[in-house]
């Protein structure tokens, strides 16, 4: 069994970047949903699997050669939650699972491994969470880590439940992992972020 699945989630139709899909989108000389897999394949123990939906061979060729597994969502249009379900159900079993979007620009092996050890040290139904601390807010973030028996209340509960619906159902299962790395905040979903991302990095 491997220490952790994890779910890479790449089959959203990237509506608001507009004509353009932004997981392949140029980032730092790769495209973007090929940076994520690279560096989430890097966690030590672990198999990456790839949900596939919209523009699905022009993803699975911006992968080409690595070592991760694709699998097609046939429900993808209908959403975020359908591809989480579907990656749950079509990866291997494991000790943990995680769930990441393909669109994190500063996500790091480093963030991934953080994340890890602080599950690592939970109960076992439980699921962990980056969550950013502030005086006026608290925001959550991704990727997040399911063990083995919640990712299994999971795919008892349906596609209805999710996981979103499993936290909001049993909050006593969250493990809030404390963080200020805006690995786990940042995503690009607007021409406008993609555009200020490539200035930064001009920088």
């Amino acid at each position: 069994m491997n220490n952790i699945s994890v779910i890479l989630l790449a089959a959203g139709q990237s509506v608001r970047m507009g004509k353009k899909n932004k997981l392949l989108l140029p980032f730092k000389g790769e495209p973007l949903v090929r940076r994520s897999a690279r560096i989430l394949s890097s966690i030590s123990n672990s198999k990456v699997f790839v949900v596939l939906g919209h523009e699905a061979s022009q993803v699975q060729e911006a992968l080409s050669g690595m070592e991760i597994i694709t699998t097609f969502n046939d429900f993808y249009i209908k959403g975020q939650m359908s591809s989480v379900f579907h990656g749950l159900s079509k990866a291997d079993e494991a000790e943990n699972y995680m769930i990441a979007p393909a669109d994190l620009p500063h996500l790091s092996l480093n963030d991934c491994r953080n994340l890890l050890k602080s599950h690592q040290k939970t109960e076992q139904e439980h699921i962990t969470i980056p969550m950013l601390f502030s005086k006026n807010e608290t925001k959550r973030g991704n990727p997040i880590i399911l063990s083995n028996l919640a990712r299994n209340m999971v795919i008892a509960g349906g596609l209805n439940l999710g996981c979103r619906g499993l936290i909001e159902r049993q909050p006593e299962l969250i493990n809030a992992y404390p963080t200020k790395s805006d690995g786990f905040f940042f995503d690009i979903d607007t021409p406008a972020s993609y555009q200020n991302e490539k200035m930064r990095n001009r920088n």
